[in-house]
């Protein structure tokens, strides 16, 4: 019977919850409900009331915008054919016309104001002042659009800032057609604050917009006012496709406004007869806001009748409820909850005990106890029972007992005597809790205390305020300080003072992250002595997540630490000079350059090599040649500050890196300090020894390099102080740099030309003017380039003026102007020939024993036939060396002639020591002498200058007959020119001689 009777209550309790929930969800779903539906047709009513407005407001807009440029087009149509009709008439200055555009002003209210525009886009304004004539719109799009057919006629442009009166506005423009006048654009501006004066009474408050628009959909005016919206394009914005579908008129919503962002809600329409659409907008906000005011009221109404109802419903479950309570408690215990009887038979056994056990209860009631219970341990049973018996208990009795499975746990047992209603013993009850686990623990707990006490690591323990609590004996043996000593106290009492803070919040980041740091600390013992050590701090959270105690982990490692410093020293230090290495000086520069970056200074890069240091290795040994290195880097080191870094590259090389360099005279003066240091003598291991130094310089962030490039770039300067004369320093600059580079480029490139024969030379006669007689050719190079054509010298000779391959070129030349001129003799033709010398080819020491070899091959070619022509400014250079050199060729029979005579600054000085024949007149003064004076003074003067010191004069440059007649005048018969020819390849010269006639006005003169 009972069994049916818990059924019944079951399914009516069940019962009786379904129709609780059924009816508070029938009751939300229905106020909800209601709440959605007026919420949704409220929001439609207001969308449509504003929709009607909105398009009666557009119409009006659109009549008005109409019946505004209408009117402006009339006034300009009656003021262009009163000008038609008077054709002859100023416009601005005639008073019927003035008075015409007077009346066209006042019937528009002020609104439309006529102006004229001359053909050349000068305003004329009505009437004319002197104070607006200069003012010019040929600049103005809408003047421009009166030039082209497709766009003559009444024209509406783009919206204009006046240049007078500085206001925006709109300009419409129409053409006059009035043959022989000036006018040729009538124009007016309609401002913005007089359109504004129309429209702003009728926007719609307080977001309303109502805005003109060009066909294209650029805003030319927007009220209320605003100069960022003009120019922007409706084209751009997400309601564009509605008025390109239907282009007449029509309302959309735009998501997004192209001017504020917020979602607005457009009617548009096209103003008949003009290229022009009107929109009148609001935000859907502000339409909406009303609807929404009411919707949260109603929102807020459902949610107080929600919550009403919820709560009655929650107090009827919890009713229903409350029965089942004291049931799951009994059946969700952890423990096991035995009944037995006295002699030992199980008459219960709730879940608990078969969750523990692994029995069922159909397994265990009616069986003996025993069953659970170890063989060894069967006394313990009956002493039990005897205690039951005699009407006591057993508390926390831990003893071993048997689960199904075979395994042994250990129980914390705990019984106690039944009675009957008339206070019998008719049993006993019995609480086994599982304490296997505690037990391992526990045994965990003795072992980890051991491992406290007896490891070599120091080991402290604080709580969660970070007060020390515990210590073992490694602590003490380590820091000095007893147990005693420390006990709640902070950790940070043994930090070094020395210890950055960087180190403890990086510690407390990690605690925070991962609940454990790793890391070296520094630490101080009790006596004060300092000592390193290796730390792990641990967090120990507890059940619930909280941190109630921090473990740290520590050990000595001061020694390791000191031959870390040892090593780390070796690797980043120089061992001869302990200067920073290459490795630790990259480090550093890196630094530097961060910090200049941070604090906007600069750096320095100094690459210093010494000067003559081989020779005291060589003559003194490389002992004095270490102890001079030794004593010159703490010479340089004193000179320079003490943040800057000095570092030894190897050998005699060391870079320096200047911080905080606030000039480069600055910079100037410290380097000539370590020049001043490294050449003063050093006595080392009884010598007296004097070496000096090159010194290349970079500056950062002027020569915008990484690291590397910095250091490669004052090396690259430092070459070019050695070059220069040693005991120096040079400046790198980055543009000499790509400059170098690509002459580098050029001077491969010519090296290629010169392998692969593609140097030829082209040959210039020079003649006796007056009687025609050839004297003869210059020698001109020229480069067949295969990708660039035929080059002139002026596109490769710069490249290689200070290299050798100046010297190999100008060899091939002399050989080739040699072998030429046999091969003409070969032919019959016996001409002199000249060949321009390089300052750098001549001043080689060697050169007249190559000119002397080169005459050999060729020595059918008699030597007074070739003739060299030297710069006068490449002789300058060294003329005592120029003179030896001149004078050695010139006994073997060659001829000279001094180039570009009268460039120079010394003419006479070479007249007076250099053995020249023929002086050449510079074609830059000849060129000119016809009409500049200054240039034929120069002429005259040289061609005196020749005959008094007795020699030839020829002019570069003839490149007329004019020129021709005015040199013969001046006495100066022999030229050379592009009147008498251009430079021709050698097999073009017979053909030229044989064809070869002067012109009369120079034979006739």
């Amino acid at each position: 019977m009972k069994p049916m009777l818990e059924a019944l209550v079951d399914r009516l309790q069940s019962h009786n919850h379904r129709r609780v929930i059924g009816v508070i969800a029938l009751l939300l779903l229905f106020v909800w409900g209601s709440v959605a539906a007026w919420s949704l047709m409220e929001r439609h009513n207001a969308l449509a009331a504003n929709a009607q407005v909105q398009e009666e407001l557009n119409a009006a807009v659109q009549s008005q915008t109409q019946s505004l440029f209408k009117q402006a087009e009339v006034s300009l149509m009656v003021a262009r054919h009163w000008m038609e009709a008077h054709p002859t008439q100023d416009p601005s200055l005639a008073p019927e016309f003035i008075a015409l555009v007077q009346q066209l002003r006042t019937a528009s209210g002020g609104l439309l104001d006529i102006r004229l525009a001359t053909r050349a886009g000068l305003v004329r304004y009505v009437p004319r002042t002197p104070e607006t004539d200069n003012v010019r719109v040929d600049d103005r799009e809408y003047f421009k659009a009166q030039a082209h057919p497709e766009t003559r006629g009444f024209h509406i442009g783009k919206p204009v800032r006046s240049k007078v009166s500085g206001k925006w506005g709109i300009p419409v423009s129409a053409p006059v057609d009035v043959a022989g006048g000036d006018i040729g654009v009538l124009f007016m501006l309609i401002t913005y604050d007089r359109i504004a004066a129309i429209f702003d009474g009728e926007r719609l408050e307080p977001s309303g917009t109502i805005g003109i628009a060009s066909k294209d959909g650029e805003i030319i005016f927007r009220s209320p006012l605003s100069e960022s919206a003009i120019g922007k394009s409706l084209a751009k914005g997400a309601g564009w496709a509605h008025i390109a579908a239907a282009p007449a008129k029509g309302l959309f919503e735009s998501p997004v406004g192209i001017i504020d962002g917020v979602a607005r809600l457009v009617a548009y329409a096209q103003v008949p007869g003009y290229p022009l659409l009107v929109y009148v907008s609001i935000g859907k906000p502000d339409v909406l806001r009303p609807w929404q005011q009411h919707t949260v009221f109603l929102v807020l109404v459902a949610a107080l009748i929600s919550l009403f109802a919820l709560a009655t419903g929650l107090a009827l479950l919890r009713a229903l409820t409350a029965s089942h309570v004291a049931e799951s408690i009994v059946r969700s215990a952890d423990e096991a909850i035995i009944g037995k009887s006295l002699d030992g038979v199980v008459t219960s056994w709730n879940p608990g005990a078969e969750r523990i056990f692994g029995y069922t209860a159909d397994e265990m009631i009616g069986q003996s106890i025993l069953r659970l219970i170890p063989a060894h341990l069967h006394d313990e049973e009956a002493a039990i029972l005897s205690r039951i018996r005699q009407g006591q208990g057993v508390d926390h009795l831990e003893t071993e007992r048997l689960c199904k499975d075979g395994r042994s746990i250990v129980v914390s047992l705990t019984a106690a005597p039944i009675r009957d209603a008339l206070g019998r013993l008719v049993g006993a009850s019995k609480i086994a809790r599982d304490i296997t686990s505690e037990k391992a623990a526990s045994a965990q707990l003795k072992l980890t205390a051991s491992v406290f006490t007896n490891t070599s690591e120091g080991i402290l323990i604080t709580n969660s305020r970070g007060r020390i609590v515990e210590v073992n004996e490694a602590f003490t043996q380590i820091t000095g300080y007893s147990r005693d000593e420390v006990m709640g106290h902070s950790p940070s009492t043994f930090h070094a003072r020395s210890q950055g803070s960087e180190v403890f919040r990086a510690m407390r980041r990690a605690l925070r992250q991962s609940g454990q740091w790793r890391g070296e600390l520094w630490s101080r013992k009790k006596d004060g002595q300092a000592f390193a050590a290796w730390l792990t701090v641990t967090q120990v959270r507890g059940d619930r997540g909280e941190v109630p105690n921090y473990v740290v982990l520590f050990s000595d490692i001061t020694v390791l630490k000191l031959q870390q410093e040892e090593l780390e020293h070796g690797a980043h230090f120089d061992a001869l000079t302990d200067l920073p290495n290459r490795l630790l000086l990259s480090d550093r520069l890196h630094q530097a350059m961060t910090l200049c970056q941070r604090q906007n200074q600069s750096l320095a890069v100094l690459y210093l090599d010494l000067d003559g240091f081989k020779q005291v290795n060589d003559l003194y040994g490389h002992e004095t040649g270490d102890a001079l290195l030794v004593a010159l880097s703490r010479r340089m080191k004193a000179a320079l500050r003490d943040v800057d870094t000095l570092a030894r590259m190897g050998g005699d090389e060391f870079v320096a890196v200047l911080s905080g360099i606030a000039s480069t005279q600055d910079c100037i003066q410290l380097v000539t300090r370590v020049l001043a240091a490294c050449a003063e003598p050093v006595h080392v291991q009884g010598h007296e020894v004097q070496v000096t130094a090159s010194i290349g310089v970079t500056l950062y962030p002027q020569d915008s390099a990484d690291a590397d490039l910095l250091m490669r770039h004052a090396d690259q300067a430092m070459y070019e102080a050695k070059q220069s004369g040693k005991n120096k320093y040079h400046l790198f600059d980055s543009a000499q740099d790509a400059e170098a580079k690509s002459r580098a480029i050029a001077q491969d490139d010519v090296a290629r030309g010169l392998a692969h024969q593609e140097f030829v030379l082209f040959y210039q006669p020079k003649v006796h003017m007056q009687s025609g007689a050839i004297i003869g050719f210059e020698a001109l190079v020229r480069w067949r380039h295969p990708a660039r054509g035929l080059l002139l010298p002026g596109a490769f000779l710069p490249a290689i003026e200070r290299h050798a391959l100046n010297e190999a070129l100008g060899a091939w030349v002399l050989d080739t102007a040699l072998a030429q001129m046999s091969q003409w003799q070969v032919q019959g033709l016996k001409l002199s020939v000249s060949v321009n010398i390089a300052a750098r080819q001549l001043q080689q020491p060697d050169f007249a024993t190559q000119l002397a070899d080169l005459l050999a091959d060729h020595s059918d070619v008699e030597p007074h036939l070739l003739e060299l022509e030297v710069l006068e400014t490449s002789a300058l250079e060294d003329i005592a060396m120029s003179a030896k050199i001149l004078q050695e060729c010139h006994r073997q029979g060659v001829r000279f002639a001094m180039d570009d005579f009268g460039t120079g600054y010394s003419s006479l000085t070479y007249l007076r020591h250099l053995p020249v024949e023929t002086l050449k007149i510079d074609q830059s003064f000849v060129r000119d002498m016809l009409e500049d004076q200054s240039d034929l003074s120069i002429v005259r003067g040289v061609i005196g200058l020749a005959a008094a010191f007795h020699r030839e004069v020829i002019a570069e440059g003839v490149e007329s007959v004019a020129h021709g007649q005015r040199l013969i005048e001046l006495g100066c018969a022999l030229g050379q020119g592009y009147a008498i020819a251009r430079p021709m390849p050698a097999d073009q010269v017979v053909g030229w001689c044989q064809e070869w006639t002067p012109p009369l006005a120079w034979t006739q003169g």
